[in-house]
């Protein structure tokens, strides 16, 4: 295999792993937004600030898991993502 088809399949393989990525971030935030918490005898909705954090916890696992596998291709995604959601929340 040569250099370039090493990396037309490293470019398949990323893309394949980035649109996977973002199917589980679109479940993960339909599943977060019909999550309802009780707080003092009433149930409220999570507010955008939590969101962010149940995000970025989730996401800091699956940094930590995919660094401990030597996967950096993937944890360097994830950390992007993890950034970008810092980004958002200081923001706030």
């Amino acid at each position: 295999m040569t250099e370039k088809e090493m990396n037309q399949l490293a470019d398949i393989i990323v893309n394949k792993l980035i649109e996977k990525q973002k199917e589980y971030d679109e479940q993960f935030h339909i599943d977060i937004q019909e999550t309802m918490m009780k707080d003092g005898g009433y149930i409220r909705q999570l507010s955008t600030e939590e969101l962010l954090l149940a995000e970025i916890g989730r996401l800091m696992t699956l940094l930590s898991s995919y660094e401990d596998k030597e996967q950096y291709e993937k944890a360097a995604i994830i950390k992007n993502k993890i950034d970008k959601l810092k980004t958002k929340l200081e923001n706030l």
